[in-house]
C-alpha cells in the first residue's frame, strides 16, 4: 500500500464525492495561497496550496468539520441547485420526514429495552446487548416475502398492522414511500418510511407475534430493533455504522450535525439513526 492509499478517504471522494464541500475547500486553499503569497512568501503558498489540493482529491476535504458548515454555506451561497443537490440542502418539496419515523410512537428507550429481555429478543451479556439467534431467525424469515412486495404490497402490509392510521404509498423525484398519517393528540403526524424500513418493521411486528407482547408493545420496538440489523432488509447488502450524510458520501439526507446512523454500504438507504448524546 502506498502513502497515498493510507491517506485516501474512498467515502468521501469518487461517485460519493460532495461537490458543494470540495468547491468550499478549493476555494478555503486557494484564498489561503493567495493571502500567503501576497504576505510575501510564494514558496509557502505554493506547498500550502499544492498540499490542500492533493488532500481535496485524496480525501474530499481538508478544512475540518466540513460536512458541519459547508452545506449550509453552499446552500446561502445558491450552490445546492448547481451541482445536483437542491432538494438535499434545502429538502425542497420532498416528504418532510424521509428519513425518519417508524410505525410506532415514541417510548422510554430503557422500557423498551427490558421488555425485549423478558421476552428473550434481546439478551445481555459483558458485552452489551444483542439480539438472539431465535429471534433474529424469525425476523429474518419473515422480511422474505416482504423483499419481493410492490410499493403498494407493502403500504397494504402496513395496514396490517396499523388498522387506527391512514396508509399510502408516495412516489415522487426523490423515491418511493409508504406514509403514515396517525393523530397525535390534536396534531396530525405523519412518517414518511422507505422500503427498508417497512419491510424491517413490517417483518418486525410479524416476529414479535407470539412473544407475550402486546401490538403496542410491538410498535414500539421495531424502531430500536432496526440497530441491530446486519443487512439490509431490501436489498440484503451488508450495513455499517457510520456519522456521513448526503454531504460528503454518505446516505441520502443532510442535516447541519451529521447523524451517526446505520446504513445500506449498497443501496446507501440509512437503516437506523442514532440517538444524538446529550
Amino acid at each position: 500500500m502506498t502513502t497515498l492509499d493510507g491517506i485516501r478517504r474512498p467515502e468521501y471522494t469518487g461517485e460519493r464525492r460532495c461537490w458543494p464541500c470540495t468547491v468550499v475547500n478549493v476555494v478555503i486553499v486557494v484564498a489561503a495561497g493567495a493571502a500567503l503569497y501576497v504576505a510575501g512568501y510564494p514558496l509557502v503558498a505554493g506547498v500550502v496550496a499544492v498540499l490542500g489540493l492533493l488532500g481535496i482529491w485524496a480525501r474530499g476535504y481538508v478544512v475540518p468539520y466540513t460536512p458541519r458548515f459547508a452545506p449550509r454555506l453552499a446552500a446561502a451561497l445558491g450552490l445546492g441547485d448547481t451541482f445536483g443537490h437542491g432538494d438535499t440542502f434545502g429538502h425542497g418539496d420532498g416528504p418532510p420526514q424521509e428519513l425518519g419515523g417508524s410505525l410506532g410512537g415514541d417510548a422510554d428507550p430503557d422500557a423498551v429495552v427490558d421488555t425485549l429481555l423478558r421476552a428473550d429478543v434481546l439478551a445481555e451479556d459483558e458485552a452489551g446487548l444483542y439480539m438472539t439467534d431465535e429471534f433474529r431467525t424469525r425476523w429474518r424469515d419473515a422480511m422474505e416475502p416482504l423483499q419481493e412486495a410492490t410499493l403498494d404490497e407493502l403500504a397494504e402490509a402496513v395496514m396490517g398492522v396499523r388498522m387506527d392510521a391512514d396508509v399510502r404509498a408516495e412516489r415522487n423525484e426523490r423515491g418511493e414511500y409508504v406514509v403514515v398519517a396517525s393523530h397525535d393528540g390534536n396534531r396530525l403526524h405523519d412518517a414518511w418510511l422507505t422500503r427498508p424500513v417497512v419491510i424491517a418493521e413490517v417483518a418486525g411486528v410479524n416476529a414479535l407475534a407470539g412473544s407475550g407482547l402486546t401490538r403496542e408493545a410491538q410498535l414500539v420496538a421495531v424502531e430500536p430493533l432496526r440497530s441491530f440489523l446486519e443487512a439490509c432488509p431490501d436489498c440484503g447488502g451488508p450495513v455499517e455504522e457510520t456519522t456521513t450524510v448526503d454531504c460528503c458520501g454518505g446516505p441520502a439526507g443532510t442535516a447541519a450535525e451529521p447523524d451517526h446512523v446505520l446504513a445500506c454500504t449498497d443501496c446507501d438507504s440509512r437503516l437506523f439513526t442514532f440517538p444524538t448524546e446529550d
